[in-house]
This record gives C-alpha cells, sequence and structure tokens, in this order.
C-alpha cells in the first residue's frame, strides 16, 4: 500500500498485488523477476483466486477508507511477466479478473509492447476505470537497447504507445538509471533523455529505477567492466533533471527509492537523501539536496 501522484497532482491510494504466475518469455540481461515466478503456463483459476484473496485481505485490514475503496483508488496487477501474455495470464482467466478488478478508478498492469495488441484494447473497453500500461523503455541510446536482450526496438515501443494513445490507454514507462553497456558518465544524461523520448510518446507517468545486480549475468557483465552500477548521486541528478521535463508537460516522474542503501556510499546521509526523494515522488515539487559533513570532508 502506497500513495501515488496522479498527473493532475492528487495523491491517491494505489494497492500493489504482486500475483505469482509464468515466467516472462523475454531475458532481459538486467531482469531478476524470473526468480518469482514459474516454469509452466500460469494455471486457470489462480490468478483470480490470488487478487480476490487479497481485495478481500485490504477490506479486512482497512487499509484503504471504505469511502476511497475501490471507486478512488488504483489498483497496480504486477506479474513479473506479460498480462496479456495468455501464458502467464489464460485467457479462461479474463473474464472473471474484470470483474474483479473493473470498479477501480485506475487499473495498472505490466506489459511488453509486443503484447500491446487486441487483448488489451478489449481488457481495457469493459473496465469501468481506466487503464494504464507499464511498458520498459529501459534506455533510448540506440546502441545500448538492442545490447539489454529485450527484443524491442525503439520503434517498436514507439508503435505500442501510439496504439494505446490512440484509445486512450495511459501510458507508463519505466527507465533505468546506468543500465549495462552505458558508460557511467553518460548514466544520468541517457536516464533523462529516455525519460523525454517516452512523454514525446505520450507517457503519463515515467519511473526511474536504478539498475541493480542480484540476476547473475549483472555481475558477470560488472566483472568484464559491462555495467557499473548507479549511485545514489546520479540517481538523484536523474530525478532532479526530470522534474522539469515532466512538469512542462504535465506528467509525473518518480524514482524507485526500493533498496536505495545499496547505491549509497555514506549511510550518516542515505535516509535523509531517501526520505527526499520519497517526498518528491509524491509533491513534484524539487527540494534541495541534503547535505551531509560526512560526505562534504572526504
Amino acid at each position: 500500500m502506497e500513495e501515488e501522484r496522479s498527473a493532475e497532482g492528487r495523491l491517491e491510494p494505489a494497492l500493489t498485488l504482486f500475483l505469482a504466475g509464468a515466467e516472462c518469455p523475454f531475458t532481459c540481461v538486467f531482469c531478476d523477476l524470473w526468480r518469482h515466478t514459474g516454469e509452466e503456463p500460469t494455471a486457470e483459476g489462480s490468478l483470480p483466486a490470488q487478487v480476490e484473496w487479497a481485495l478481500r485481505e485490504v477490506q479486512k485490514k482497512g487499509q484503504i477508507p471504505p469511502d476511497l475503496f475501490p471507486r478512488r483508488s488504483r489498483l497496480k496487477l504486477y506479474n513479473a511477466s506479460n498480462f496479456f501474455d495468455p501464458r502467464a495470464v489464460p485467457l479462461a482467466d479474463e473474464e472473471a479478473l474484470i470483474d474483479l478488478v473493473r470498479p477501480f478508478h485506475r487499473v495498472v498492469v505490466e506489459c511488453h509492447p509486443a503484447f500491446v495488441g487486441e487483448r488489451c484494447l478489449r481488457f481495457a473497453a469493459r473496465l469501468d476505470g481506466r487503464l494504464e500500461v507499464a511498458m520498459g523503455l529501459e534506455c533510448a541510446h540506440p546502441e545500448v537497447l538492442p545490447r539489454l536482450n529485450k527484443k524491442m526496438t525503439l520503434a517498436d515501443f514507439d508503435a505500442a504507445a501510439a496504439r494505446l494513445r490512440e484509445v486512450g490507454i495511459a501510458l507508463r514507462a519505466f527507465v533505468l538509471v546506468a543500465p549495462p553497456f552505458l558508460p557511467a558518465p553518460e548514466a544520468v544524461e541517457w536516464a533523462v533523455r529516455s525519460a523525454e523520448h517516452a512523454f514525446d510518446q505520450g507517457a503519463q507517468t515515467v519511473v526511474l529505477i536504478p539498475t541493480r545486480g542480484g540476476n547473475g549475468e549483472m555481475e558477470r557483465l560488472l566483472a568484464g567492466g559491462l555495467f557499473t552500477p548507479p549511485t545514489l548521486d546520479q540517481v538523484e541528478e536523474a530525478l532532479d533533471r526530470a522534474l522539469p521535463v515532466a512538469t512542462a508537460i504535465g506528467g509525473t516522474v518518480t524514482v524507485d527509492t526500493w533498496d536505495l542503501d545499496t547505491f549509497a556510499r555514506c549511510s550518516a546521509c542515505v535516509h535523509p537523501r531517501r526520505q527526499r526523494l520519497e517526498r518528491i515522488n509524491l509533491s513534484g515539487q524539487a527540494e534541495p539536496r541534503v547535505t551531509c559533513s560526512e560526505c562534504d570532508g572526504r
């Protein structure tokens, strides 16, 4: 449970459900989400059962006030794969899922551009609220994107974004800060340029994600000098520079603060720096950087 800022500047309750199902067919070099999936196709009935149980638990615990649940809150269904891939989300479950999520103000799902087709449009048309599709742009660099093994070109992303835009489905884009194969000094520049590209394609929200290791392949690239993890300074600068870009078009840019300590070099200031990023995520307003006597003294 968290609060999330809408494109209109409102703070809305946002409930994220992490669903267990089939593994994504794409093997992006940076991804570790396969650790939370299964090798077999998702069993019919599994996802509706998971969603029904989770929504019942949220109501039971009162995590969202009754007057906001569900018509004034948003629901994210993240399945570590592609929501419109029939192997991950069986077609037979679509009716039950639509009935469960239909009342929400906004429903967010994640999907590779290759699966943004008729099924996506049909799902959106049957909701009472608005569908938002989260797609990984990752990095708009013309030489880096092909090497991420995402099996997607910039033209593929743009075509899927146009398809969503034409029918009024909202777009959320994920952008990596310091992906592999990108020289470290260019990490911030290409995070901002990638965010600009996503906004140009109609994204309402861009989420900056510091590139993490942990999947084995990233460690191999690190050892080979092909990956330099981002620093907390780079993460902060990327958000600070992307903020006016988002503001200019009435969009929202946030940074993923999960496991942020990994990128910090100073334990004395990492907590207030995290708090600053989280405040900016909610307000959309720039703030001065945190000063630290220990960092400045080095």
